[in-house]
C-alpha cells in the first residue's frame, strides 16, 4: 500500500502549512531587516583606567589658571518665573576670584566680583551693594524686584564653573570610579558613619576625556549646582551652563571669546562701593 500523501503536498507549486509559515517569517524578516552593508558597526567603547580618567580631569583643571571671556549671559528664576539676558564680561582667576560686568545696551545691569574670600554685587539701577563671605546664601533680590533673576549669579559658582578644580580626595575621603556608555564618571564621597555621602561628581566624555558635567553636593548629600560644558572651541567650552535646581535658577554662558593664562591685575578682584549706595550684609 502506497503511503497517504496530503493534499497540499499532492498539489503543484503549494507548500505545507508548516512550510508557509516558516517562509512568512523569513519573508517578514527579510523586509524588515536592512542588510549587511545598511548596518552601521557597533564599535566598542573606548577604556580607561580611573588613573587615566582622573589625570584627565586634573590635567584640564590645572592647564587653566586664568581665564577672559565675552559673550552673552541668560539668566533664569524659575520659582519667580522671571529671566532676563545680558552682555558679559568676565575675567577669572583662580582661589575663587571674579570679575564680571553684564550689560544690557551699554547700560551696567549688574556688576559682580570676589577676591576669594568675600563678594561684592552690585545692581546700578537700584543703586544698592550687596557683600558677604563667598560661601553665603546670597539671596539679596527683595520680593517682586525687577532685578531678582540677577541673584541667581553666585559669584563662586561663576568661578568654579570657568575654572574647575581637580579632584582630590581629603582625609575621610574615597574617590568611585564608573563607566557609561559615552562617559566616564569621577565621584568623590566623604564617610559619615559608614556611608559615603556625595560630594562632587564630574563626567568626562568617553572618548576624548573632556569635562561634560559637574555636581556639587552640600553636606547633607543635596545637589547644590550642577554644571555642563559643550560646544568646545580650540580646547575650551562655548556653552557653560549653571544649574541650582533645589533653587530654581540658571545661568547660562555663551562665550563668543575665550582667552587662558592672561594676566589680571588683583585690583579686578576688589569689589568697591560707589558713593550713595546703600550696602546690604549677606548672612548665612
Amino acid at each position: 500500500m502506497s503511503p497517504r500523501v496530503s493534499r497540499a503536498a499532492a498539489v503543484p507549486g503549494r507548500l505545507p502549512l508548516p512550510a508557509v509559515g516558516t517562509a512568512l517569517l523569513l519573508l517578514s524578516g527579510c523586509a524588515s531587516t536592512p542588510s549587511a552593508r545598511d548596518v552601521e558597526p557597533f564599535a566598542p567603547p573606548r577604556q580607561a583606567t580611573p588613573d587615566e580618567v582622573l589625570a584627565a580631569w586634573d590635567d584640564y583643571c590645572e592647564g587653566i589658571e586664568t581665564l577672559s571671556a565675552s559673550g552673552d549671559l541668560t539668566l533664569r528664576d524659575a520659582r519667580a518665573g522671571k529671566s532676563g539676558q545680558l552682555s558679559v564680561r568676565v575675567v577669572a582667576a583662580r582661589v575663587d576670584r571674579l570679575y564680571l560686568k553684564g550689560s544690557v545696551a551699554v547700560v551696567t545691569g549688574v556688576e559682580v566680583s570676589s577676591d576669594g574670600e568675600r563678594f561684592w554685587f552690585s545692581v546700578p539701577s537700584e543703586k544698592k551693594v550687596w557683600t558677604g563671605l563667598n560661601g553665603a546664601a546670597s539671596q539679596p533680590g527683595e520680593a517682586g524686584s525687577e532685578n531678582e533673576p540677577y541673584y541667581a549669579l553666585r559669584p563662586m559658582d561663576v568661578s568654579q564653573a570657568l575654572l574647575p578644580e581637580p579632584m582630590a580626595p581629603g582625609p575621610g575621603e574615597k574617590l568611585v570610579f564608573a563607566g557609561e556608555r559615552d562617559s566616564f564618571v569621577l565621584t568623590l564621597a566623604e564617610s559619615h558613619g559608614g556611608v559615603l555621602r556625595a560630594r562632587r561628581r564630574v563626567w568626562l566624555d568617553r572618548e576624548l576625556l573632556r569635562p561634560m558635567r559637574a555636581q556639587r553636593f552640600d553636606e547633607r548629600g543635596d545637589l547644590v549646582t550642577d554644571v555642563a560644558w559643550r560646544d568646545w572651541d580650540d580646547g575650551r567650552p562655548r556653552d557653560v551652563t549653571i544649574v541650582r535646581p533645589l533653587d530654581g535658577y540658571l545661568a547660562r554662558f555663551l562665550l563668543s571669546r575665550v582667552r587662558t593664562g592672561v594676566e589680571i591685575p588683583e585690583r579686578a578682584f576688589t569689589g568697591r562701593t560707589p558713593e550713595g549706595y546703600q550696602v546690604i550684609e549677606v548672612q548665612d
